[in-house]
């Protein structure tokens, strides 16, 4: 029986590796996926799923707790906007393929519910993503003024803009779906409005005619792709969270 688990695992692990990484670059590439690219992994996973049902491996309480977990709080987050449709369905997905942890033999904490492990260590990556820009912005800041239009900012708007954004040359923005301002009525943001590209457009053409340079924009490093390494740990590592507080407990 374990070893029957196992394979059935490797396959779920096997959907949705094909899955996130097609995504992850159509994301980069485009910034647009289509439906089937959750669809057809979510059914595959949905027949192993009965599969198990029928094996009495798994239970229907174990499907409801992992997809209605992975509803309620990607729900939220997309509720709150802080990140798309498309990774809402994505984290659907994922709950449907894995409805319980898998049975590899981690290195780390090994999952106790494999949506919130998910979305934890997809937390984390983006971290990562975020001192990746920092470390980027750092090294701009040898030759570039990153705030010369800005003066009067806030420390605490440009320490977040140092992690979320990036001070690009004009002529290099591409505009929506790639990059969005960060730069609204002459005010920095935080937060770009990703939900609205003719506004985006309309800043950007601002900027140009007021002979801007270069103009603060949203990292452009899409979330798919940092849930695509979120993913990668949970099955490879387990859950970072638990691991290092098992570290500090002891």
């Amino acid at each position: 029986m374990t070893l029957v688990l196992l394979t059935l695992d490797y396959m779920r692990a096997t959907l949705s590796i094909a899955m996130l990484g097609y995504a992850s670059y159509k994301d980069l590439k485009t910034r647009e996926i289509h439906d089937y690219v959750w669809l057809f992994p979510a059914a595959g996973g949905a027949v192993l799923g009965v599969y198990e049902l029928i094996m009495g491996t798994l239970s229907l309480a174990d499907i409801i707790l992992s997809v209605g977990f992975m509803a309620i709080l990607s729900g939220v987050l997309w509720h709150l906007q802080l990140f798309g449709e498309a990774d809402l369905i994505a984290f659907l997905a994922l709950s449907i393929i894995h409805p319980r942890p898998p049975s590899f033999r981690f290195i780390g904490y090994p999952p106790l519910l494999f949506s919130f492990t998910l979305i934890a260590n997809s937390a984390l990556s983006g971290l990562l993503a975020a001192f990746y820009t920092l470390a980027s912005n750092l090294s701009l800041s040898t030759s570039v003024s990153l705030f010369e239009a800005h003066p009067e900012a806030s420390k605490i708007t440009k320490l977040g803009l140092m992690f979320t954004g990036q001070y690009m040359a004009l002529d290099d923005i591409r505009g929506p779906p790639f990059e969005y301002p960060l730069e609204i009525r002459g005010e920095l943001v935080l937060r770009p409005d990703i939900w609205d590209d003719d506004k985006a457009n309309k800043e950007f053409r601002i900027l140009r005619e007021k002979g801007r340079g270069r103009a603060w924009v949203s990292a452009t490093l899409p979330y798919i792709v940092v849930l695509f390494v979120g993913y990668l740990v949970s099955v490879l590592y387990g859950d970072i969270m638990f691991t290092v507080m098992a570290y500090l407990s002891r």
